[in-house]
Formats: C-alpha cells, structure tokens, sequence
C-alpha cells in the first residue's frame, strides 16, 4: 500500500492507534499481513529525512518488524525491532542482503506464506536469545523502568508508592514534551517544536528537586487527577543526578557510581509514538515481583485486548452511541481494557460528531471516563497506573494546543475500586457487599471485560463466597481455583443485554475433578456460552511472564434454558511464526467451528475434540463409547495405582516390605519394555511413604504408564516385572501373563493413543500434562473378541521379545561371555529394535474389532502426524512440511475424490489435474462423459498466473493473496475453492498437513453441501417457472 503524496494519507483503515503512528512516521509504502505493517519502505531518492529521528520513532512504533530505505547510492534494509545504540551508533541493525537475496526473500509468495519470516525468526531472533538477545522498545521501557524503581527503592531512600508516582510523573512530563506541549518558559524553557531541547532543559531540571516539585505542582493544578495531587517528597542529590542520568541515556565514566545501570534507553524512546499497551504494560514494571506472583497478577497483550474488543465493544458500537457503552474491568491490572474502550468511543464520536469544537469534545471524552469505564484490583498500584493510562489516552485526541488547561477526571473510589471482588468481611469474618457492588449494579454495565487471576485461592472472602453458592455438592475448604468463581460471580453484574468476556486458565474446563465437572455444569447451565477462543496450544507465546494455558471466554446470560439450544463459536489458534514474533493472531479455517452448547454438557471430552478434531471425530468418539464396557471395568479386579511417594520419617509409617527392594526411577521407564535395574535398592529411609501403600502393586507382572514430560508426543506403556515405581508412575498388577499380554495389545495401537490424545484434558493443553488414570486412560471402551485373543498374545510375544532381548544385552543381564549378538539388532544401537510388521498386524486386529472405517483410520493418522505436534513448536516442520513432490500422498488426497463423487455422479467421470507448484498446490476435478485413461493426471506447468487462469479466468494473483482481507488470502484461510460450468477446484498451500488425507472428508463434503444447495436452488427456481 503506497502512500497518497498529496495528502500524506493512506488507502486502508488500521486501527486508530496504529494509523496515527504511521502518519507520523510517514513511509512511502507500507506491506500489510492480516492488518499489521511488518514492512515500511522509505523512498529518500528525492527527499531527504533525519535518519535519527527516523530509527528512532521507527524502533518506539514496535508495530513494524523490517524498513526499506531506497537512497540512490542503494537499498538498505534494517531490524525495526533492534536499536543500537552500542558505541553511540544510534541506529537500527542493519540487515546485509545481496539483491539475489533480497528478490528471493522478500517476493510475494515468501512473505505471505511465513517462509521470509520463518527466516527472519531463526536469523535474528533464535540467534540472539540470552546474553546477547535483543530486546524491543516495550522490554527495554520496562526494563529500564525496573531498574529505576530498584534504585529509588533501595536502602529504603523512597517506599514503593513514592517510587511509583515518581516514575509516572517523569514519564508523563516526557510524553507532553514529546507531544510538543507547552508547559511552562520558566521550567522547560525551549520552543515546542524543538523536542531536543526541551529534553535536554527536563533533564537540566530533574537535577533541581526543588524546581521539579514546583513544576509536579503546577501540573497537579492544570491537570488534577492522581499522579500530581498527593505530597511532595524531596529527591536527594543522588537520586537527581541519578534521574537525570537516566533521561540522558549515558553517564560519566566507568567508575560511575551507576556503573551497574547501562542500559538505559530513555533519550531515544519517542513517547508520542510509543503504543499506548506498551504505556499500559508500565503496570508490569512497576509491581514488586512478590506482590505481582502473590496477587498472580498477568498482563494481557493488546493483540489479545483487540480481539476482544472487537467481539464486544467494537460490535455494539456498530449500532449505538458511545455513551451507552459501560465497561465493567474485573482486576483491573493496567487498565488496558477501560483505556481501549475508551479510545474506541472516542473514535466512534469523532466519527458521528467530529471534534472541530475543541472545548466541547474534550469535555464529552472526559465525560466517557467518568461515566463509562468501571473497574477493581486489589492492588492500588494498580488503579494509579490504571488512571494514569486513562489520561494519556485522553490526551492522545487532544491537540497541543488544548492540552494546556485540562483537568482530568477524579475516578479513584467513584469508578475505580480497591477491593476484593467476592466482597469483604466485616468484625465477625462475616461476608458483606464491597462499596463497589451498589455502584456497578445501578450502571448496569453492557459488558464485563478482564483478565482475573491466574491462581487456586482459599481467601476468606473467596470461599465464603463459594460455599454461599449451590455449585459445588461438598463445602470448599481447600485451594479453588479463583477463574471459576470469577465466571460464576459475574452473573450478580449482568443484565439480559451484558455480556461478558473473559480471559481465564483454560484448565478449568479441561479438568476432570468432580469439582471442575460441577463448575462446568453449572457454567453451562447458567450462561449461553458465545464463544469460547482456545490459546491453549500457544501457552508459551501468549503471555510473557506466565506459561499456562489460557481461552477467551466470551458469554451471556441464558433465559428460559436457551443454552440447550445455543451455538457456540469455538476458534483456537495454533503456533506459528507470526504470532511468536509479530503477535498476530492468525486464525485458520480448521480452527473455527460452531457446536451445540449441549455437546460440551454431554462430554466431557468435547472442549479437547472442538481444539485438535473436527465433526467426523466426534461421531468416531461416540461410535467407540457406544455402550461398550471400559478398560477399567475390565480391570476391576486387578491392583493398580500410582507409585510411592516418600515422606517424613516422623510423619509417616514404614512399609517395611519394600525395604531393601529394587525399585526404578520415572526416567528409566522405555517405551514397550523395561528391564529390572541392578542394584538400585530402596533404603529404609525412602520407606516411609506418603502414598503409594498399594499391597500387591509391586509383584507379578505390570503395565506401567509413564506421566508425560512437558513436550511429549506419545503415551510411554512399558511391560515389567516385580518393580517398584515411584509417584508419576501408574502401575497394574498381572497374575495371568495372557491377560497382561491382551491388555497391552490394545494399549500400543495407533487407536488407543488417538483416542487418549482427543479426551485427554493436559495433553496438548497443560504445561504439566497428568495422566488421569480412572477418567482418561482406564476409560478406554473395550470390545472383545474370543476369536482373536489368542492371536494378539502371540503378536505381542513376538513383538515383545526382541525388544526384551536388546535391553538383557545392553545390561549384561544373563548374558554368557560367549553368548552371540541377536541377529535384529547390532552390538553399538542405542534404539530398540520395532517390529513394525507385528506392530501393524495388532493394529489392524483392533481396527477390525472396532469396525474402523477408511476415513476413520485417516482420522487417527492425521493426530499421530499433525495434531499432536501442534502445540509443539519445535516440530512445527513435521506438519508444515513441503509435499509437491510427494505424488503419492498427494494421489491418497486426490482418491477419496474419485471414490466418493463416484457413488453421487454414475454416468459421469472425474479426472483430477494436480498442479504441485512450490509456491501452493492445486487440483482441478474436471467432469468427463467418457471415463479417462488416468484419472488422476500431474501438471508440469509451473507459472503461477497460467495455473491460475486454467482454473478460472476470474482468478490472479491478488485475488488467492489478498494483504488487505485476511478472508482471501490463502494463506490464513488454508483454502480457495471454486466452481466453473464443468469443474471445481482447490487450492491449498504447499504443506503436509493442508494435502493430508483426512482433510480430504472435508473438503469433499464441503463440496458436496454447495453442490447440493445449488441443485436444490435449480428445481425450486424450476418449479417457480
């Protein structure tokens, strides 16, 4: 998108925040993906620019990863991320690229699909984590402001308050100077337009404690509000000259006495440019690290902010007035949820009543705050940073020029709470009403927004609250966790009309403890559930400073028992490169669905089907728990349970029969089989056990099951012997060794780890995945059948044995000097050897025993080789992976084709034209009267535009990549269908997972639905006639 020169605009609306940054920043062209500007181009060809002032504003935008700079000596590019500032080079790291790389990289295709990215990511970001990693404008801001407070905080020289106030108010004044702002001749001296100046004067000023606390005075008097009104406090020498310091960004000499305070970039932050979340996030700087891990305080990402709002804010706005817009923001943190509302109603008043009366519009924005933005947190800290943020975004719609006179609103204790939200106790520990409730109660707020917090909670208030409820069937005592009674406690808020939408641990629905089952009943029942936006696969990528599993969860009231009928919309996302490094939310179509509400009361399991699986898992799952008895049934009268736990000598009582036995560690648990480890015995001292007690546990033969690590793709079973196991280790007991045998034969197929995979509710969503034995592992429905026992323990035997074999050799165990090697393994492998014949041949038993159809067997393929790597990003490239070249998997794809619109179209034919480019992968099903030599045929025509236009003549270029709407780019959307008088066709990038079979059903059926509908459209337009 180019920049209109005559009017220094440009054709497409981005966000209000972002379009006003980059008119103040002024590229000639910008490169947009999914509304963000990655790329900046600057053309000074013609045109001269202050290159400093450039990387400056440029690195404080931090919405721009890469910047062109076209001068006629050459091309430049640079890392808009990185600013280096390292031997006063003041600049931004430049990027050396020949013009073979530069054309190789940055074409179309590389940049839309996420290969320039991809490359960008591993060159500049990878590389540089650690010592050396380079930190954007937001962690430097934040680490800087850290630093600061250490050191006005240290050896008690100022309390946490002061320190904060402290830091808000010299923020604030450099954000006026940066907005050029006149503030005051006789403090700041210097014209408005010359920023350098002024800065170098605050500086000069912050050196004077006397005359800065005469300029934090008549601040307090033009601006009122928070930040200025409370006392004085004088700064010592030190502190000044330590401040001043900070705001010049250096300090004399090596032996300084701030020798360890460096790195501080405040001369080059540009605070009119900086994005106003980064300014929220200040919130994240500010709070002690204890007190932030104790009240389990995370700050919420603005991308994450944005969607929200444009669910809810920015829908209602559509239709209404801004002044009907109440936003309720439980646990406040930055307020970075009140202050983008609040700049969306602003928008939307200058966009019905323009801002040309000066006076009266900035009176209707205060009006905004003051009537419309409502919130709480425990934390005071909290609410400062809160108001303060409110008042910079107030200001960002006010010229200059009328910034000088304004007095903020006074929102502390009218709109802005201290409090707990569950209400407050009073002599008697008795729970009473909280002086916010009346006040939110009578606005009657059209939405309740927030981020509460991330923690299990056995406060006063927050279990007498609970227990006050009729959720739970036995009183609470314990920990809860606190994002439950959050959703449950909202309801006493809510109208018919208010909806609310918040960010929660996703491990509240994925729970499997009776308490977790009976918050989801009465979550479900009691709400309609609107949306419900799973991060749980892109944990590590969402918030920095907490790696837990989290969802959007977005609900309204139900009258009338109107959730049984309710359509939920489910989105997930899964990883990927733009999220990890540009935080773009890229939603692709297999992630979006729309379930019946009913679904997720009836199972429990249908949270984890919505994320990884699709409509075709949901019948296989039911068709497997069709009244068929479980795993656990069957092994009703077998020992098992978890291993020992060892506790205090004082505390606990001795098992004195596992005493001096040989017992194993977790990590020396292999898959299939584990051997006895020799010498490695319990002491009496590892005998006084917390749990683990089981008589009989520990003999006769045993199926282990391994907890899975963090990162882990596949269920760890192992068979062993009379071991003793410890705690994350769960363990069945065998007398029969035929029973063993059959058990184990069920729990090594492709089946039982696709079906342990869809219900499981920590795999592929914790940060800890559990084994959940009774509801998860043991719940496997199993069918008999007598003919083939006996065959499935020969199998097992035989896949056994050799494996059985390898771990005897490795450990020397019976093994004579003269004894040969076995002949299916070699003497220096490390891997056991895998049958994967006998492995197939018990796979194929099961399959038939449960009536496994051929697209059900691609169901499960698809979560052995796509699903469960998906929240992992280190094997990203196991399903992202190139397949142009694979013709026979993708002949598997283009067969379900030929096979299913054979049965719908008898008299006529299908010939399939794959056309497997580099760039994406097209078929063209062709109708044919006659049936043809080869059905399925493979181009070698490799120009994109003549593969396109064989397709169909309306289709380009721009049309399948569209940078301006993410519903036609094929990259986002992973498809572009279409239709022609004799033909249809697909087009899908060039990666495993969008060509794998299974996604063929699909699409197949997808087709078939239009198709269908367009027929039935002609005979009624037919019988009209």
């Amino acid at each position: 998108m180019f920049k209109n020169r005559d009017n220094n605009s440009y054709a497409i609306d981005f966000h209000k925040d972002i379009q006003q940054k980059i008119e103040s920043i002024l590229p000639d062209a910008v490169y947009i993906f999914n509304s963000q500007p990655l790329i900046l181009f600057f053309d000074l060809t013609e045109e001269n620019r202050e290159l400093d002032d450039l990387y400056k504003k440029v690195w404080s935008f931090d919405n721009t990863s890469i910047i062109f700079i076209l001068k006629n000596s050459g091309i430049e590019i640079f890392n808009a991320l990185h600013y280096v500032k390292e031997n006063k080079q003041n600049t931004l790291e430049k990027i050396d690229l020949s013009e073979k790389e530069i054309k190789r990289l940055f074409n179309i295709w590389e940049l839309e699909s996420g290969k320039t990215w991809n490359w960008f990511q591993k060159k500049y970001i990878d590389n540089q984590r650690g010592k050396n990693h380079k930190k954007r404008v937001n962690e430097r801001l934040f680490s800087n402001i850290k630093d600061v407070r250490s050191y006005l905080t240290s050896d008690n020289l100022l309390n946490d308050n002061e320190a904060n106030s402290l830091i808000l108010r010299l923020i604030f004044v450099r954000y006026l100077i940066d907005r050029k702002v006149k503030i005051d001749d006789q403090l700041i001296p210097g014209d408005v337009e010359n920023t350098n100046e002024r800065r170098k004067n605050f500086i000069q000023l912050i050196r004077e404690p006397e005359r800065l606390n005469q300029l934090f005075r008549l601040l307090n008097d033009r601006f009122n509000g928070v930040l200025f009104n409370e006392e004085d406090f004088i700064l010592t020498e030190n502190q000044s000259e330590f401040l001043s310091y900070v705001f010049t960004g250096e300090f004399d000499g090596e032996n300084s006495l701030y020798s360890n305070y460096k790195e501080f970039y405040f001369e080059i932050f540009d605070f009119s440019i900086i994005p106003v979340e980064v300014i929220s996030g200040i919130y994240e700087s500010l709070i002690d690290e204890e007190k932030r891990k104790l009240d389990s305080a995370v700050y919420t990402p603005s991308f994450l902010v944005d969607y929200i709002l444009k669910d809810t804010v920015d829908e209602f706005l559509k239709n209404n007035k801004p002044e009907d817009c109440t936003i309720f923001e439980v646990a406040v943190g930055s307020g970075i949820f009140l202050v983008q509302s609040l700049r969306r109603m602003i928008e939307k008043e200058i966009e019905l009543n323009g801002n040309e009366d000066k006076k009266s519009f900035s009176e209707k924005i205060k009006n905004f705050a003051e009537n419309n933005l409502y919130g709480i947190d425990i934390n005071p800290q909290a609410l400062k940073v809160t108001c303060f943020s409110i008042y910079i975004a107030l200001l960002d719609y006010l010229d200059p020029a009328d910034i000088n006179q304004y007095l903020f609103p006074k929102l502390l204790e009218t709109n802005l709470f201290k409090s707990n939200f569950f209400g407050k106790l009073n002599e008697i520990d008795g729970l009473e009403p909280a002086d916010f409730e009346e006040v939110i109660k009578k606005i009657k707020p059209k939405f309740i927004l927030g981020n509460p917090p991330w923690k299990k909670d056995k406060s006063k208030e927050h279990l007498s609250w609970v227990n006050s409820t009729k959720t739970y069937s036995k009183k609470i005592d314990g920990e809860l966790e606190i994002a439950q009674s959050f959703l449950l406690r909202a309801k006493e808020f809510m109208q018919e009309d208010t909806t609310c939408s918040l960010v929660v641990t996703s491990t509240v629905f994925y729970n499997v403890s009776t308490t977790a089952k009976e918050f989801k009943s009465d979550f479900l029942k009691s709400y309609n559930l609107n949306k419900f936006f799973d991060l749980s696969p892109v944990r590590k990528l969402i918030f920095e400073k907490k790696i837990s599993p989290a969802t959007v969860v977005n609900f309204s009231l139900s009258k009338d028992k109107s959730y049984r009928s309710n359509i939920v919309k489910h989105q997930s996302v899964k990883s990927n490169v733009f999220l990890k490094n540009f935080k773009i939310l890229v939603i692709e179509k297999f992630d979006q669905k729309e379930i019946l509400q009913k679904h997720f009361i009836e199972n429990d399991w249908m949270f984890k089907v919505a994320l990884y699986g699709n409509t075709l898992d949901f019948h296989f799952l039911k068709k497997l728990f069709n009244d068929n008895e479980s795993l656990k049934s069957i092994l009703k009268n077998n020992i098992k349970g978890a291993g020992i736990l060892s506790g205090e000598e004082k505390r606990f009582p001795l098992y004195k029969s596992i005493v001096d036995k040989e017992y194993i560690e977790n990590s020396q648990i292999e898959k299939y089989f584990t051997l006895k480890v020799d010498n490695q015995k319990l002491n009496e001292k590892k005998c006084y056990l917390k749990s683990g007690k089981i008589d009989g546990l520990y003999s006769n033969y045993q199926i282990l099951f391994k907890e899975q690590a963090e990162e882990e793709s596949e269920i760890i079973t192992s068979i062993s012997n009379s071991l003793i196991f410890k705690k994350g280790i769960f363990g069945i007991s065998f007398e029969n060794k035929e029973q063993l045998y059959e058990v184990y034969s069920y729990l090594i197929t492709n089946l039982y780890t696709y079906y342990i995979f869809l219900i499981s509710g920590s795999w592929g969503t914790s940060t800890r995945p559990q084994i959940r034995w009774n509801d998860e592992y043991l719940s496997f429905p199993i069918i008999k059948a007598d003919n083939t026992n006996n065959k499935l323990v020969s199998l097992v035997n035989d896949f056994l044995e050799p494996i059985k074999q390898f771990y005897e050799y490795q450990s020397n165990n019976e093994v004579e000097e003269f004894e040969l090697i076995p002949t299916n393994f070699t003497k220096n492998s490390d891997i056991p050897p895998i049958n994967q014949n006998t492995l197939k041949q018990i796979n194929d038993i099961i399959n038939s025993l449960y009536d496994v159809k051929d697209y059900e067997e691609d169901l499960i393929d698809y979560v052995l080789n796509v699903s469960r790597y998906q929240f992992q990003e280190s094997k990203q490239d196991l399903y992202t992976k190139e397949v142009n070249n694979d013709i026979t998997f993708l002949k598997k794809y283009a067969n379900v084709y030929l096979e299913e619109f054979s049965k719908i179209y008898i008299e006529e034919y299908i010939q399939v034209e794959v056309y497997p480019l580099n760039q994406f992968i097209a078929m063209n099903f062709v109708m044919k009267n006659e049936k043809p030599e080869e059905p399925i045929i493979y181009s070698k025509n490799k120009n994109i535009e003549s593969v396109l236009k064989t397709l169909a003549n309306t289709l380009s270029v721009s049309e399948i990549i569209s940078t301006n709407d993410p519903e036609k780019n094929l990259f986002i959307q992973k498809d572009i269908k279409g239709f022609e008088d004799h033909s249809f066709y697909i087009i899908k990038p060039n990666e495993y997972k969008c060509w794998h079979r299974a996604m063929a059903w699909y699409d197949v059926a997808e087709f078939k639905e239009i198709m269908q509908e367009a027929e039935l459209n002609e005979l009624k337009n037919e019988s009209a006639e």
